[in-house]
Protein backbone atom coordinates (compact mmCIF):
# COMPACT_ATOMS: atom_id res chain seq x y z
CA UNK A 1 0.00 0.00 0.00
CA UNK A 2 2.62 1.91 0.55
CA UNK A 3 4.80 1.50 -2.24
CA UNK A 4 1.32 2.48 -4.41
CA UNK A 5 0.93 5.68 -3.01
CA UNK A 6 4.94 6.23 -3.38
CA UNK A 7 4.04 5.80 -6.99
CA UNK A 8 1.35 7.97 -7.10
CA UNK A 9 2.88 10.96 -5.37
CA UNK A 10 5.67 10.53 -7.71
CA UNK A 11 4.26 10.55 -11.23
CA UNK A 12 1.86 13.38 -9.48
CA UNK A 13 5.51 15.74 -8.86
CA UNK A 14 6.28 13.96 -12.49
CA UNK A 15 3.16 15.98 -14.33
CA UNK A 16 3.73 19.63 -12.20
CA UNK A 17 7.29 19.67 -12.99
CA UNK A 18 6.61 18.77 -16.54
CA UNK A 19 3.75 21.24 -16.77
CA UNK A 20 6.01 24.33 -15.41
CA UNK A 21 9.00 23.87 -17.96
CA UNK A 22 10.83 21.62 -16.10
CA UNK A 23 13.22 18.31 -16.80
CA UNK A 24 13.54 19.87 -20.04
CA UNK A 25 16.09 22.93 -19.45
CA UNK A 26 15.63 26.14 -19.94
CA UNK A 27 13.12 27.35 -23.34
CA UNK A 28 14.85 29.42 -25.51
CA UNK A 29 13.09 32.73 -25.62
CA UNK A 30 10.11 33.61 -27.89
CA UNK A 31 10.45 34.92 -31.72
CA UNK A 32 10.69 38.55 -32.40
CA UNK A 33 7.19 39.95 -33.90
CA UNK A 34 8.08 39.47 -38.12
CA UNK A 35 7.98 43.59 -38.35
CA UNK A 36 11.04 43.34 -36.17
CA UNK A 37 13.05 42.52 -38.89
CA UNK A 38 11.41 45.14 -41.48
CA UNK A 39 12.45 48.48 -41.99
CA UNK A 40 10.67 50.56 -44.52
CA UNK A 41 13.70 52.08 -46.31
CA UNK A 42 12.08 54.61 -48.67
CA UNK A 43 8.31 55.78 -49.66
CA UNK A 44 8.21 56.19 -53.86
CA UNK A 45 5.86 58.36 -55.94
CA UNK A 46 5.88 58.07 -59.62
CA UNK A 47 5.81 60.30 -61.47
CA UNK A 48 8.10 62.29 -59.11
CA UNK A 49 6.47 65.83 -59.63
CA UNK A 50 2.99 65.68 -58.44
CA UNK A 51 0.03 68.24 -60.05
CA UNK A 52 -3.41 68.33 -58.70
CA UNK A 53 -6.17 66.23 -59.55
CA UNK A 54 -4.35 63.43 -61.10
CA UNK A 55 -3.30 59.75 -60.30
CA UNK A 56 -0.06 59.00 -58.98
CA UNK A 57 1.28 55.25 -57.70
CA UNK A 58 2.46 54.82 -54.06
CA UNK A 59 5.23 52.34 -53.47
CA UNK A 60 8.03 51.47 -50.70
CA UNK A 61 11.37 49.64 -50.81
CA UNK A 62 12.11 47.28 -47.86
CA UNK A 63 15.34 45.93 -46.08
CA UNK A 64 13.32 42.63 -46.65
CA UNK A 65 10.97 42.50 -49.62
CA UNK A 66 9.68 39.09 -49.30
CA UNK A 67 8.85 39.36 -45.63
CA UNK A 68 7.25 42.72 -46.52
CA UNK A 69 5.15 40.96 -49.48
CA UNK A 70 3.51 38.77 -46.97
CA UNK A 71 2.24 41.80 -44.77
CA UNK A 72 -0.47 43.74 -44.85
CA UNK A 73 -0.06 47.55 -45.47
CA UNK A 74 -2.19 50.52 -44.31
CA UNK A 75 -1.51 53.32 -46.51
CA UNK A 76 -3.09 56.84 -45.37
CA UNK A 77 -3.27 60.47 -47.05
CA UNK A 78 -3.84 63.54 -45.44
CA UNK A 79 -6.10 65.17 -48.86
CA UNK A 80 -7.04 63.20 -51.68
CA UNK A 81 -7.98 59.49 -52.21
CA UNK A 82 -6.36 56.02 -51.93
CA UNK A 83 -7.57 53.23 -54.41
CA UNK A 84 -6.48 49.44 -55.27
CA UNK A 85 -7.24 49.98 -59.14
CA UNK A 86 -4.83 52.03 -61.70
CA UNK A 87 -7.47 54.38 -63.57
CA UNK A 88 -6.61 54.30 -67.40
CA UNK A 89 -7.68 56.23 -70.30
CA UNK A 90 -10.71 53.70 -70.45
CA UNK A 91 -12.16 54.32 -66.71
CA UNK A 92 -11.60 58.09 -67.39
CA UNK A 93 -14.41 57.67 -69.62
CA UNK A 94 -16.79 55.94 -67.43
CA UNK A 95 -19.07 56.90 -65.17
CA UNK A 96 -17.62 54.87 -62.63
CA UNK A 97 -14.02 56.11 -63.31
CA UNK A 98 -12.14 57.27 -59.98
CA UNK A 99 -14.91 56.62 -57.53
CA UNK A 100 -14.84 53.19 -57.09
CA UNK A 101 -13.38 51.57 -54.10
CA UNK A 102 -11.22 54.86 -52.96
CA UNK A 103 -10.50 56.16 -49.13
CA UNK A 104 -7.89 58.62 -47.59
CA UNK A 105 -7.08 55.27 -45.69
CA UNK A 106 -6.68 51.76 -47.04
CA UNK A 107 -4.74 48.30 -45.70
CA UNK A 108 -3.68 45.55 -48.42
CA UNK A 109 -1.43 43.34 -48.91
CA UNK A 110 -0.32 44.50 -52.71
CA UNK A 111 2.65 46.26 -53.11
CA UNK A 112 1.51 49.41 -54.91
CA UNK A 113 -2.00 51.36 -54.86
CA UNK A 114 -3.07 54.62 -56.80
CA UNK A 115 -3.55 58.02 -55.14
CA UNK A 116 -6.21 60.82 -56.26
CA UNK A 117 -3.77 63.83 -55.97
CA UNK A 118 -6.56 66.33 -54.39
CA UNK A 119 -7.83 69.42 -56.25
CA UNK A 120 -6.05 72.22 -54.43
CA UNK A 121 -2.34 72.59 -54.37
CA UNK A 122 -0.05 72.40 -51.11
CA UNK A 123 2.02 69.71 -49.09
CA UNK A 124 0.66 66.65 -48.42
CA UNK A 125 1.84 63.94 -45.83
CA UNK A 126 1.73 60.24 -47.01
CA UNK A 127 1.78 57.47 -44.24
CA UNK A 128 2.78 53.68 -44.58
CA UNK A 129 2.25 51.58 -41.77
CA UNK A 130 3.65 48.08 -41.76
CA UNK A 131 2.83 46.13 -38.65
CA UNK A 132 4.20 47.97 -35.74
CA UNK A 133 6.53 49.99 -38.19
CA UNK A 134 5.38 53.07 -40.39
CA UNK A 135 7.15 55.52 -42.48
CA UNK A 136 5.84 59.09 -43.47
CA UNK A 137 6.43 61.23 -46.48
CA UNK A 138 5.72 64.84 -47.13
CA UNK A 139 5.03 66.16 -50.95
CA UNK A 140 4.27 69.39 -52.33
CA UNK A 141 1.31 69.06 -54.81
CA UNK A 142 1.36 71.96 -57.28
CA UNK A 143 -1.30 73.48 -59.35
CA UNK A 144 -2.63 71.13 -62.68
CA UNK A 145 -0.70 71.29 -66.22
CA UNK A 146 -4.76 71.78 -67.23
CA UNK A 147 -6.47 74.95 -66.96
CA UNK A 148 -10.04 75.79 -67.58
CA UNK A 149 -11.68 79.05 -68.88
CA UNK A 150 -15.44 79.77 -69.06
CA UNK A 151 -16.63 82.21 -71.74
CA UNK A 152 -19.65 83.31 -73.11
CA UNK A 153 -20.63 81.39 -76.18
CA UNK A 154 -23.50 82.68 -78.81
CA UNK A 155 -26.70 83.42 -77.37
CA UNK A 156 -27.24 82.24 -73.83
CA UNK A 157 -24.81 79.19 -74.05
CA UNK A 158 -21.79 79.10 -72.17
CA UNK A 159 -18.10 77.91 -73.83
CA UNK A 160 -15.84 75.69 -71.29
CA UNK A 161 -12.29 75.28 -72.65
CA UNK A 162 -9.66 72.70 -71.35
CA UNK A 163 -6.37 74.10 -72.21
CA UNK A 164 -2.62 72.35 -71.61
CA UNK A 165 -0.02 74.68 -69.64
CA UNK A 166 3.77 74.32 -70.08
CA UNK A 167 3.79 70.50 -70.92
CA UNK A 168 6.56 68.77 -72.99
CA UNK A 169 5.89 65.99 -75.29
CA UNK A 170 2.17 65.67 -74.78
CA UNK A 171 1.00 62.65 -76.88
CA UNK A 172 -2.43 61.51 -75.07
CA UNK A 173 -4.61 63.38 -72.54
CA UNK A 174 -7.78 62.23 -70.88
CA UNK A 175 -9.94 64.54 -68.58
CA UNK A 176 -12.87 65.31 -66.99
CA UNK A 177 -15.00 67.99 -66.44
CA UNK A 178 -17.61 68.49 -63.98
CA UNK A 179 -20.18 70.96 -64.07
CA UNK A 180 -23.24 71.36 -62.15
CA UNK A 181 -26.05 69.76 -63.69
CA UNK A 182 -28.79 71.64 -61.72
CA UNK A 183 -28.01 74.73 -63.82
CA UNK A 184 -26.32 73.38 -67.59
CA UNK A 185 -26.02 70.80 -69.73
CA UNK A 186 -23.51 69.56 -72.07
CA UNK A 187 -24.94 70.09 -76.06
CA UNK A 188 -21.48 69.43 -77.69
CA UNK A 189 -17.43 68.82 -77.12
CA UNK A 190 -14.95 69.45 -79.95
CA UNK A 191 -11.05 68.64 -79.62
CA UNK A 192 -8.75 71.92 -79.50
CA UNK A 193 -5.88 72.57 -82.11
CA UNK A 194 -3.10 71.96 -79.71
CA UNK A 195 -2.51 68.60 -80.17
CA UNK A 196 -3.65 68.82 -84.07
CA UNK A 197 -6.29 68.48 -86.15
CA UNK A 198 -8.50 65.89 -87.94
CA UNK A 199 -6.07 63.14 -89.05
CA UNK A 200 -3.53 63.84 -87.02
CA UNK A 201 -5.60 62.79 -83.94
CA UNK A 202 -8.40 60.21 -82.58
CA UNK A 203 -11.34 62.13 -80.22
CA UNK A 204 -13.94 61.61 -78.03
CA UNK A 205 -16.34 63.52 -75.96
CA UNK A 206 -19.20 62.26 -74.50
CA UNK A 207 -22.31 64.70 -73.13
CA UNK A 208 -24.46 61.83 -72.43
CA UNK A 209 -23.00 61.70 -68.84
CA UNK A 210 -24.88 63.13 -65.45
CA UNK A 211 -22.90 65.39 -63.90
CA UNK A 212 -19.54 65.26 -66.14
CA UNK A 213 -18.21 65.56 -69.25
CA UNK A 214 -15.34 63.03 -70.19
CA UNK A 215 -13.02 63.62 -72.70
CA UNK A 216 -9.91 61.42 -74.30
CA UNK A 217 -7.50 62.36 -76.97
CA UNK A 218 -4.49 61.35 -78.23
CA UNK A 219 -2.14 61.85 -81.68
CA UNK A 220 -1.82 59.00 -83.97
CA UNK A 221 0.85 56.58 -84.72
CA UNK A 222 4.48 57.31 -84.63
CA UNK A 223 4.65 60.85 -84.20
CA UNK A 224 6.22 63.17 -81.50
CA UNK A 225 4.57 64.53 -78.80
CA UNK A 226 4.22 68.28 -78.10
CA UNK A 227 5.21 70.94 -75.81
CA UNK A 228 4.07 74.14 -74.93
CA UNK A 229 0.44 75.57 -73.80
CA UNK A 230 -2.78 75.33 -75.75
CA UNK A 231 -6.49 73.99 -76.50
CA UNK A 232 -7.09 70.50 -75.98
CA UNK A 233 -11.35 70.97 -76.40
CA UNK A 234 -13.92 73.06 -76.03
CA UNK A 235 -17.67 72.46 -74.46
CA UNK A 236 -20.53 74.46 -75.17
CA UNK A 237 -23.07 74.21 -71.88
CA UNK A 238 -26.62 75.25 -72.46
CA UNK A 239 -28.24 76.89 -69.33
CA UNK A 240 -31.14 74.88 -67.52
CA UNK A 241 -34.28 77.56 -66.36
CA UNK A 242 -33.56 81.23 -66.91
CA UNK A 243 -31.22 82.37 -69.02
CA UNK A 244 -27.66 83.63 -67.19
CA UNK A 245 -26.89 87.37 -67.07
CA UNK A 246 -23.65 88.20 -68.74
CA UNK A 247 -22.26 89.37 -65.56
CA UNK A 248 -22.37 85.96 -63.77
CA UNK A 249 -19.69 84.13 -65.78
CA UNK A 250 -17.76 82.84 -63.87
CA UNK A 251 -15.89 79.31 -63.11
CA UNK A 252 -18.66 78.82 -60.68
CA UNK A 253 -20.48 75.13 -61.66
CA UNK A 254 -17.13 73.78 -63.70
CA UNK A 255 -14.59 71.90 -62.73
CA UNK A 256 -11.47 69.52 -64.00
CA UNK A 257 -12.32 66.34 -61.86
CA UNK A 258 -9.30 64.41 -62.45
CA UNK A 259 -6.77 63.89 -65.65
CA UNK A 260 -4.20 61.23 -66.86
CA UNK A 261 -1.39 62.89 -69.45
CA UNK A 262 0.91 60.91 -71.33
CA UNK A 263 4.22 60.93 -73.25
CA UNK A 264 5.12 59.68 -76.81
CA UNK A 265 6.67 56.82 -74.67
CA UNK A 266 3.50 56.03 -72.93
CA UNK A 267 4.76 57.76 -69.75
CA UNK A 268 2.80 59.66 -67.02
CA UNK A 269 3.48 63.63 -67.16
CA UNK A 270 2.81 66.18 -65.06
CA UNK A 271 3.01 70.25 -65.18
CA UNK A 272 6.33 72.03 -64.74
CA UNK A 273 4.55 75.03 -62.91
CA UNK A 274 5.31 75.67 -58.90
CA UNK A 275 1.96 76.33 -57.16
CA UNK A 276 1.86 79.86 -56.07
Amino acid sequence: MKRSNTVSVLVTVAIIVASCGGGGGPKPPPSPPPTQNLTISSLNVSPANISTGTVIELSATYNNATLAASMNKTWEVSAGALSLEQPDFSLVLRETAGIKSVAAALTTKASKVYWFTPSDAGNCTIKLTVGTVSRSKTVSVTSSPLTIEVLPGEGDTTLVRVNARNVSDLYQAAFRVTFDSARYRPTSVSAGSFLGSGDDILFLGLTDQNGFVPVGITRKGDTPGVSGSGALAQIVFAPKGASRAPSSLSLAGFDLSFYLLRDNSGLPITGSGEWQ
